[in-house]
């Protein structure tokens, strides 16, 4: 290959400009998890980073479809995961695409990251079919928190019983409406703990 094409074709970290990768080890580790501001639903909730930067530009590209975003996303809630929440027999949740994202996108945004998180996990397993949405629900970007907490209710459903300490896993935490909305139908549905997990949200303040 021409040192042209390699000049062309050699990846290069997306933060500091280092070749021959998309995102560098010393980089990713920079960004380091924390536990969100309280959610009513949620007894505990972290956050792999800071909705900033890097780190907010690349789950918009993955919530575009960018799916090349899968590992670093995934590395990070992993990370998370392992450093906040170290209960044992712990039930991944993706919070769910709605079928016309999934078919816009290519896949389920965040169930396939929680296929990659729990990958070699002796803790944690993922039920990605028994959350899912009874009702076509509006984006949430640009509406009010009064709007969002409307347009969530009574949006979630659960076909099976559930046991046990569950995570939910959602990309960004604003409102909370979400994983409220998701929490409260997962508690009737048995669940005796309720964690969260997302990307990205605001941190936990006295």
């Amino acid at each position: 290959m021409s040192v042209l094409k390699q000049l062309v074709f050699t990846p290069r970290c997306s933060i500091c400009g280092q070749l021959g990768v998309d995102f560098c080890v010393t980089c990713v580790e920079k960004v380091k998890p924390f536990r969100a501001r309280d959610l009513v639903e949620i007894d505990l909730c972290f956050c792999a980073g800071e909705y900033s930067d890097w780190l907010r530009d690349s789950i918009i590209c993955y919530k575009n479809g960018e799916a090349k975003y899968t590992a670093l996303l995934s590395y990070l809630l992993r990370n998370a995961l392992e450093s906040s929440i170290k209960s044992q027999n712990l039930t991944l949740i993706p919070i769910p695409s709605s079928p016309q994202k999934v078919r816009e996108r290519g896949f389920d945004a965040m169930a396939n990251l929680c296929t990659n998180v729990i990958k070699g996990s002796e803790s944690a397993t993922m039920d990605a079919s028994n959350l899912f949405l009874r009702r076509t629900v509006l984006d949430q970007v640009g509406l009010t928190a009064m709007q969002r907490q409307e347009n969530l209710s009574g949006a979630f459903g659960v076909r099976r019983v559930v046991n046990g300490t569950v995570v939910i896993v959602d990309d960004v935490i604003t409102t909370g409406a979400t994983l409220n909305s998701a929490a409260k139908v997962l508690k009737h549905a048995g669940a005796q703990r309720v964690l969260a997990l997302a990307l990205c949200g605001t941190p936990k303040t006295r």
